[in-house]
């Protein structure tokens, strides 16, 4: 049998150790599109950027998780909803006094961002357009019902450790739903000034380890997106399917103190990402 000095055993234990180790670092390699960088990171949490246009990516698989906030209710509207149940008056908010009570009771608050379509008017409260559905408890079914964009809703759902983006069909989607969160936005191509470049918020979901199920949520956020780029950006970075929520001046982000898409706008409906514990 050949012998083998000490630095041949030590080349051969580290060639072994590197090829072992190889394959794990890809797989948990961050991939993402020329031209963007990372601004912040935390535990399971990145906020990418690239000119203006910013894409968090929050792996709910590694503990992080997403929160569907809104602010308080100023009238109940008792079973005036489109589908049977409420469309309550909610108090609109600046970015910076939701983050504030966002981060007040989630130690490790990530980004906030605008979320639901919303009545756009000038009073301190309103109601919001589509059902949103927060800890198991339907907030709010909506006004609008099947009077607007019939054919054109997607509901994306939010678990633990999981989420996916549907089509939404009315009273059956929203009350059979099994996912304890839930936010019903429009397809990437509903007519929301389709072509022009004005703020836009759109969602999008991602199977990274190819199992079958969504585990990493993306957020996107722009000044100044046409609807078909803000869906190319998110797919770009894995997004297998994609939702619109409210855009042009609701258009705001906020991430960890720091303002990076701004509005004068108030909002009534927010949505927050939380780094792992």
């Amino acid at each position: 049998m050949k012998n083998f000095n000490r630095q041949q055993v030590f080349a051969f234990f580290c060639a072994s150790l590197l090829n072992a180790l190889i394959p794990q670092i890809v797989s948990n390699a961050s991939i993402f599109p020329p031209g963007f960088d990372v601004v912040k990171t935390s535990r399971g949490v990145t906020l990418y950027q690239k000119n203006a246009e910013y894409v968090q990516v929050i792996d709910l698989s590694k503990g992080a998780s997403v929160k569907l906030l809104y602010g308080n209710i100023t009238e109940s509207g008792k079973s005036q909803g489109a589908y049977g149940g409420d469309d309550p008056q909610l108090q609109r908010q600046t970015l910076n006094q939701a983050w504030f009570n966002f981060h007040l009771s989630n130690q490790n608050a990530f980004c906030i961002t605008n979320g639901q379509f919303f009545s756009d008017d000038t009073k301190p409260s309103t109601n919001l357009a589509f059902p949103v559905k927060v800890n198991g408890k339907i907030i709010s079914d909506g006004y609008a019902g099947e009077s607007e964009y019939t054919t054109e809703k997607l509901k994306l759902e939010i678990w633990n450790y999981r989420a996916d983006i549907t089509a939404f069909n009315g009273k059956i989607s929203l009350y059979s739903s099994s996912a304890p969160n839930l936010i019903v936005g429009l397809k990437e191509d509903a007519d929301k000034l389709i072509n022009k470049e004005v703020g836009r918020t759109f969602l999008g979901v991602k199977d990274g380890d190819a199992n079958g199920d969504y585990e990493t949520i993306l957020i996107f956020n722009s000044r100044a997106s046409t609807q078909a780029h803000a869906a190319f950006t998110l797919r770009s970075f894995g997004a297998d399917k994609v939702i619109m929520l409210d855009g042009g001046g609701s258009t705001q982000l906020l991430c960890q103190g720091e303002s990076y898409v701004t509005s004068r706008r108030t909002v009534p409906q927010t949505i927050g990402a939380i780094a792992k514990p």
